[in-house]
């Protein structure tokens, strides 16, 4: 199946679990890193890309959601756990990764 592709009821997108820490400071790769992570930030939830920020020295950072859940937090916690994710706990709009 193609990265993008339907069924007949349903879109099916693959992302990589996995991506490439690099530091383009020394243009080499470092490792790699989760792709996804959750989080969590008031009433929303969801799932956002990872940006690697080690080659500042930084915690790493995220995305805005690229799927939100509308569900209830205890059953997205729930799932996160089961699917292995990182899951962050923001107050607000801060990109920052948290672990939690």
């Amino acid at each position: 199946m193609p990265i993008i592709g339907k069924t007949k009821n349903h879109l099916v997108i693959k992302i990589p679990l996995l991506t490439e820490r690099y530091n383009p400071y020394m243009d080499e790769s470092v490792g790699m890193m989760p792709n996804i992570v959750a989080v969590i930030s008031g009433r929303d939830m969801g799932f956002c890309y990872r940006i690697d920020m080690s080659y500042k020295r930084k915690d790493d950072q995220w995305t805005d959601f690229f799927f939100k859940w509308f569900g209830e937090q205890d059953e997205f916690e729930k799932l996160c756990a089961g699917l292995g994710f990182d899951t962050v706990y923001s107050a607000g709009y801060n990109h920052n990764l948290i672990m939690g």
